[in-house]
Parts: structure tokens; sequence; C-alpha cells
């Protein structure tokens, strides 16, 4: 009988004997060893900014404006074929061998696969594409709450982190949760068992050539941080020091009402 893909194999029940990862990968935003989720709708960039922000962070400079301790990472190309990745960076002046590619859309790799090949990386930080589509139907508050657990134990056991990205529906601003938590992808467990939430959300869904985006980050134990983000000419989203979140969406709403 084939393997199921969507079964997750069972994880070794000790942990590992030595945990290098430091306390965070990025001080207050990334612990280590904990599952976090980057949400937003398709078209919205999010991948354009956690890549570029990542390479950043890589090199050893702060990651919104907050302290970096790199290690070893791994990007699992999960939704789409790595000469598209490979396009996406070049479209921002991004040498795509600086982005270390595990193929698991071209290989069409089934979780188990890809649980496998990170830890053969040897990579601390996983940053996971269509992360929340490997969970089992019909992908309800049981089935999230499971492969959240699954995912978590991974990590304290094997010493990674999971940054996994999740589309989020579009949603016009009066129609959609106020809470940011719970915007990032149908059931609401995907929030409450993740620990940083990151979105990136357009201002304006039903004007795709607004080049500016809302950054949220949700803490587990601490405030949350809201930055304006805008394309540049290279298709990179960048934190905009011009504009405000209130100046950005105060616009937004008077050019609708003029309408």
């Amino acid at each position: 009988m084939a393997e199921n893909p969507f079964r997750i194999k069972p994880i070794p029940s000790q942990p590992t004997e030595n945990n290098h990862s430091p306390k965070f990968l990025v001080d207050l935003l990334l612990v280590s060893r904990e599952v976090h989720l980057l949400g937003g709708p398709a078209g919205a960039g999010k991948t354009r900014w956690l890549l570029d922000n990542i390479l950043l962070w890589a090199d050893g400079q702060p990651f919104l404006e907050f302290p970096s301790h790199p290690v070893p990472w791994i990007y699992v190309a999960g939704d789409r074929s790595t000469d598209s990745v490979c396009r996406t960076l070049a479209t921002m002046g991004i040498d795509p061998k600086r982005v270390p590619i595990l193929h698991a859309w071209d290989e069409k790799m089934g979780v188990n696969e890809i649980l496998d090949k990170i830890i053969l990386s040897k990579a601390g930080l996983v940053v996971w594409e269509s992360f929340g589509t490997l969970v089992n139907e019909p992908g309800r508050g049981p089935q999230v709450k499971a492969y959240m657990q699954r995912m978590s134990r991974f990590c304290q056991q094997t010493d990674k982190t999971i940054i996994g990205v999740m589309e989020a529906p579009k949603m016009k601003p009066f129609d959609r949760y106020e809470n940011p938590r719970q915007r990032i992808s149908g059931p609401v467990g995907w929030g409450h068992h993740a620990e940083t939430i990151f979105l990136v959300e357009p201002v304006d869904i039903e004007n795709p050539g607004n080049p500016y985006r809302i950054l949220t980050v949700c803490l587990r134990n601490g405030a949350g941080i809201q930055k304006v983000l805008c394309f540049d000419p290279f298709g990179k989203l960048l934190i905009s020091n011009e504009v405000s979140v209130d100046q950005v969406v105060t616009k937004n709403l008077v050019r609708k009402s003029r309408k």
C-alpha cells in the first residue's frame, strides 16, 4: 500500500542531547524551537518580504530593528517550482545561490519526506511555504491542533525553528476579524497554537496597484508591532518611514469615500 503523504511519522521520543540554537533567533520576535506563522493573501508580497529579511538576518543584520542570532537555514519550496522561486529572487536582485532550497514541490514530497530532509539538512531555521496545506483533512480545528502539536514536538526534539507561510483569504477591512491572530488562515487554531504571527496585508485589496502593505507582528508575550511596507522598484517590500500606519489607512478610506 502506498504511503499516505499526509500521515506524519512518529518522531523519536528522546530529545536531542544538545540544543545548539540560541534562545532567540531574533530577540523578542523569534523564539527558538517553536512554530511561527506568516500569513497574508496571495499577491500581498509576504514571501518577498520574508526572504529579503531572512537574508539580512543570515548576515547578522537586525530583523525589524531587533538583534539577530543567525543559524543555518533552509527554504522549503512547497507551493511552486524551484525555477519560479529563482525568478522571484532574480527580480529582487538576489542571487538564488544565497537561498538553500528544499525542492518539495518539484519532487512531490509529502510531509514525512520534508521532515526527514529538514533533519538531514542540519538547518536550524526552516522557512516553509504552503505549510498549512499538509494538515489532515478536513483541516478543521482538531486536525489543525494535532498538526501544530506534532510540528511543535518536532521543533523541540530536533532543535529546529519553523516559520510556516500561510495563505489568508482576501477580506475587506469591515469583514475581517479584528484580532490579527484570527486572520492567519481558516480555523482560528492556527493563530492560537503558533508562537509569533506575522501578517502582510494590502492597504487596499481592490487596488492591486497600491504599493503599500501593513505588516503586523503578534507576539505571544508582548505588545504587537505594526509597520508600513512599500514596494521598491526591484519588487522588495521595505519599511516606509515616510508615512505612518494611520496615515496610510486614513488616506485609503478618504480616497474610497470620494468615489
